[in-house]
């Protein structure tokens, strides 16, 4: 790397952890992503009021692990001079803990203000504050093999939506076109719900005629194609 890009790229991981921008990261595996995202969590850290007003949310719970590691070796003063940006790391963490003794905060004795976590584990907390309006009710869990749920949930929504006079008529009509096979349109039901990231948007928008209109283009093409074929 010249010089040149040299200072490049350094001005690019600088900018990615200024907290005023909205930033898309994008780099290779081992090019120091994460060193960038330590030092923009420890910058945010030292403009918010409480700790627990930045998220910071990963696939896995081993990259959680790592992050949350970082954070806390920073706070801690334990940073390697091999680390990436080990004195750019020294300096924020210095300046959030500052900023956390002015706040009365106890970081280092609380490591669980830092809210460094995955997916399932925020959207189980999200789920967890609601718990009314989620029709939860008492204790959650995370399900890592939720097949069985979607068919539970497919078979009651077949069952109490013949009693709903708004969905009967629909229903039946569904039973109709799958020549009244309860097992078929149940296991149908389950595999859309493993799906719904990919169509829940288009039935949850207000349009209905659109998405009517969207369907029977897209029914026209797939019996145009059979009917080619055959």
């Amino acid at each position: 790397m010249s010089e040149t890009e040299r200072r490049a790229d350094d001005a690019a991981r600088a900018g990615a952890t200024d907290p005023s921008r909205s930033i898309l990261l994008q780099a290779p595996a081992g090019s120091g992503k994460t060193a960038v995202l330590t030092q923009r969590f420890l910058r945010l850290l030292c403009t918010v009021d409480e700790p627990q007003a930045i998220l910071a949310i990963t696939f896995t719970r081993k990259a959680a692990g790592e992050m949350r590691a970082r954070v806390l070796r920073a706070l801690r003063a334990e940073v390697a001079d091999t680390e990436p940006c080990a004195q750019a790391l020294r300096e924020l963490a210095a300046n959030a803990l500052r900023h956390a003794a002015a706040r009365g905060w106890k970081l280092l004795e609380d490591p669980g203000a830092l809210r460094i976590q995955t997916i399932d584990s925020f959207n189980f907390w999200l789920a967890s504050q609601l718990p009314v309006t989620a029709k939860a009710g008492g204790a959650l869990s995370v399900d890592d093999r939720p097949e069985e749920l979607y068919e539970r949930a497919a078979r009651t929504t077949l069952v109490e939506g013949e009693k709903d006079p708004d969905l009967a008529q629909d229903i039946e009509l569904l039973f109709e076109r799958l020549d009244n096979r309860w097992d078929h349109l149940e296991e149908l039901l389950a595999q859309m719900l493993e799906q719904r990231a990919h169509w829940l948007r288009h039935v949850m928008g207000p349009d209905a005629g659109a998405l009517r209109a969207r369907m029977t283009a897209s029914l026209r093409d797939l019996i145009g194609e059979a009917l080619r074929n055959a």
